[in-house]
């Protein structure tokens, strides 16, 4: 007999926002990653907003990158979404069209946290060329997404 495994996506394409700024973007995200993984929404909210409070993760000129933890979590998981529009991030409003969440189980240390960044930032410029492309081609953008925590 064979089987064969499914991954969850954990991506969502050409997100609209009704109010097209960064908070809603960050409510949005703490929404759709406590629904993708199972998670307490209240404290990923929390955690989000702490992690964009920090100096902005901002990579390939276009991608933020943030953080949130769970005790529910034992492994790295991550969640890549991308909008229509881009949104004007941070102080320096750099415009952003894609947003990766990476979810950290609660015991990961800073080591663990530099480690899935710094993966993430090598598969972000390895794929900077096709960012246009990936956006919203939804298989694509799960593949792309897959290959973060693989």
């Amino acid at each position: 007999m064979l089987f064969k495994i499914f991954r969850k996506n954990h991506t969502t394409a050409n997100i609209e926002l009704k109010d097209n700024n960064q908070l809603s973007a960050l409510k949005l995200a703490a929404e759709k990653a406590a629904d993708e993984f199972s998670l307490d929404a209240q404290t990923v909210q929390s955690s989000l907003f702490a992690s964009a409070a920090q100096e902005p993760t901002i990579l390939a000129g276009r991608v933020v990158y943030m953080f949130v933890t769970s005790d529910k979590k034992h492994k790295a998981h991550s969640m890549t979404l991308t909008f229509k529009n881009p949104i004007a991030w941070g102080n320096d409003k750099v415009p952003v069209d894609y947003m990766i969440v990476g979810v950290l189980p609660d015991g990961a240390g800073q080591e663990d946290a530099d480690q899935l960044k710094e993966h993430i930032t090598d598969k972000v410029n390895e794929n900077a060329d096709k960012l246009d492309d990936i956006r919203f081609n939804d298989s694509e953008l799960n593949k792309f997404n897959q290959s973060f925590t693989e």
